[in-house]
């Protein structure tokens, strides 16, 4: 088996809804699932025409995208067990399956922690909501009576994960994976919008040890959702088999009363097709199978069905799962502020022998990134007052700078804004494809006329503009020509 890790970091906020609904409140999960990613290599991958290599990496179950999850001090955090509970007015002490009736337990269901050390520390993720209304085109305004809420995760969050590959896949298709996956990408819901931008890139972090199993009792820990489907009836189950979760021993060897699972149901967006697919059924990370049988398989490993999505990697025997003879939780959890003080001190003494250093790059980062949008905003309005009588006329070309100030919301680099303006894409003799925003459609018609693209395109070609001051160029430059040209068509 081999494995490629990944640290995902998010840019703006990202939406991942916990139920494809589009109505009632949206809440965002706290995790990415793995079919984002795949999904991200997918839309690259599918147009290159490579039917049997696409056929290996989404379809045979050898390539298993997993779910990235909040991560701190370098280990990717774990939902926390669904064994684990604590009493309801201390939530100081934990225990492991108790089973003393004289205590008022609490079950522990949310939360990532990293484990560490006998504690484990909480990996807070911070979400946002907002109010968004859908937009009228005829007036150009927001709609009536079309109010609706997103939850989404902060920006600024890490998240790390895991692409893992069988011994047969070949060197060739990892490596292409791994460049079409890695750099800025957009992810989850609206992402046309603000939403959605996300920086990946390879990174090397600590997984969870697992020990060896000596008292003849099985612990499976659900890392990701899990789906079985029942073989006799074809319908998904929540009681899976030692055999599903890839364990020999008889199928009586489950231990029921002692396990803790979780369910959830919703209904996967196809894009391709425009439609729900049929709905989804499984066990919730968190949860916990117990399993009499003197054999462990591996320290984890992908089990059930749909796990090319990230679906099905369970953890046999991990250490967190471990308890005293009172049931006492051997790792107890702790606040994210708890955090190892001795890590937190050994930060402070770098911060303070590094603090003049650091200061001083910190000023001169401001120094030139004021100068940066001050000399780009020249730029900006020199194009204004030499251009605005060619874009004055009868049609309102405000709606035209609005598109053009949204694609630039929507790319960073200079490359990525030239491609969807100007030249999205080429033949394969070398020929530009005329479908890149001002060269079809009508758009094209209302930029040809007075050589308006090509005066566009000089101002885009300017040498002071690069990929650091492209973005706020663009944008800028399209909301006062939005706003000019309103106004002046209301003059008239």
């Amino acid at each position: 088996m081999k494995v490629l890790q990944f640290r995902c970091k998010l840019i703006t906020d990202v939406i991942i809804n916990q139920k494809a609904a589009t109505e009632g409140n949206q809440e965002s999960l706290d995790f990415i699932p793995g079919s984002n990613f795949l999904g991200i290599v997918a839309q690259s991958l599918y147009r290159e025409d490579n039917y049997s290599e696409a056929s290996i990496i989404f379809h045979s179950g050898k390539v298993r995208f997993g779910d990235a999850h909040p991560a701190i001090s370098n280990i990717r955090g774990l939902r926390v067990p669904a064994v684990m509970s604590h009493p309801k007015d201390d939530k100081e002490v934990f225990y492991i399956m108790h089973d003393n009736k004289e205590l008022q337990l609490k079950q522990c269901r949310l939360g990532f922690y990293s484990f560490e050390n006998n504690k484990g520390y909480e990996i807070p993720v911070d979400k946002s909501f907002a109010i968004k209304s859908a937009y009228d085109r005829n007036s150009r305004r927001s709609k009536d009576e079309a109010m609706y809420g997103y939850q989404s995760i902060n920006a600024e969050t890490t998240m790390f994960f895991e692409v893992e590959f069988d011994n047969d896949v070949d060197s060739e298709i990892i490596e292409k994976i791994k460049q079409k996956i890695t750099g800025q990408k957009r992810i989850g819901r609206s992402r046309t919008a603000q939403y959605g931008l996300v920086n990946i890139e390879e990174y090397k972090f600590e997984n969870i040890p697992s020990q060896k199993n000596e008292n003849g009792i099985v612990a499976v820990y659900a890392d990701s959702r899990l789906i079985f489907i029942d073989e006799n009836t074809g319908l998904p189950t929540f009681r899976p088999t030692p055999k599903q979760l890839e364990i020999d021993a008889p199928v009586e060897a489950m231990i029921w009363e002692l396990s803790q699972v979780r369910t959830f149901q919703y209904a996967p967006w196809n894009f391709k097709r425009q439609t729900r697919d049929a709905d989804r059924c499984g066990i919730e990370k968190g949860s916990v199978f117990y399993v009499k049988s003197s054999l462990c398989p591996k320290t984890s490993q992908y089990v059930g069905s749909f796990k090319n999505e990230g679906f099905g990697k369970v953890i046999y025997n991990p250490e967190f799962l471990d308890a005293d003879e009172n049931y006492k939780a051997v790792f107890q959890l702790k606040k994210s502020d708890d955090l190892d003080k001795n890590k937190q001190q050994d930060n402070k003494n770098e911060i303070t022998q590094n603090s003049g250093t650091q200061l001083i790059t910190f000023l001169k980062q401001q120094q030139f990134q004021e100068k940066l949008e001050f000399d780009t905003i020249e730029l900006v309005n020199e194009f204004v007052v030499k251009n605005i009588s060619d874009y004055k006329g009868k049609e309102s070309f405000a709606s035209q700078w609005g598109n053009i100030r949204k694609i630039a919301m929507q790319y960073k680099t200079k490359t990525e804004i030239e491609r969807e303006l100007f030249t999205k894409a080429k033949s394969r003799d070398g020929k530009e494809i005329p479908d890149a925003y001002l060269t079809h459609g009508v758009a094209k018609e209302k930029w040809d006329d007075r050589n308006r693209r090509n005066k566009l395109k000089d101002f885009f070609a300017k040498p002071e503009l690069s990929d650091k001051n492209i973005q706020f160029a663009i944008i800028n430059l399209a909301a006062e020509m939005a706003k000019i040209c309103r106004r002046t068509k209301n003059a008239k």
